[in-house]
């Protein structure tokens, strides 16, 4: 190559400086998210530009955020209206929040757990319950606490 010329990167390099498999930058080619500027036709390798470095990083920091590979193909082409992108953005939005919620009712449930452990006396006796016992025993803290009987009650009036 030529000075002038960008120096492109085989698959591996891309791979390794992004931080991501080489089998995953093919599975980023096959479901068009991320097509390598060039395809040698008689080797078959793979080459990308540095510049695609960038659109690695953005398609990692979308898949954190629980974009799936197509919606995350349809944000990088560019081809998405404005109310496109703000529709999947809301969609995401709205589903990380249901996670922070159910996580937080599940932080309330092991506080609940926890200090029913410590007050009651079957607690105590744990160590000594046969497993069935005992997944009987915790069951039942988890099926009668007061924020899950609530949560419950509210799933079934929305079904």
């Amino acid at each position: 190559m030529e000075g002038s010329e960008v120096q492109l990167l085989k698959i591996g390099e891309l791979a390794a400086l992004a931080g991501v498999s080489v089998k995953a930058l093919r599975v980023y080619e096959k479901k068009n998210v991320i097509k390598p500027v060039m395809v040698d036709e008689e080797t078959g390798y793979r080459y990308y530009s540095p510049d695609q470095f960038q659109q690695i990083e953005a398609l990692i920091e979308l898949q954190d955020m629980g974009f799936t590979l197509n919606e995350i193909a349809k944000i990088l082409s560019g081809k998405c209206s404005k109310e496109e992108l703000d529709s999947l953005f809301e969609e995401k939005q709205t589903a990380l929040q249901e996670i922070i919620w159910k996580t937080e009712a599940k932080i309330r449930e092991l506080d609940v757990m926890k200090a029913s452990l410590s007050q009651g006396s079957e607690a105590e006796k744990l160590s000594q319950m046969t497993d069935e016992e005992r997944a009987w025993y915790l069951a039942k803290l988890v099926r009668v606490n007061e924020e899950n009987v609530r949560q419950t009650l509210s799933e079934v009036l929305w079904l």
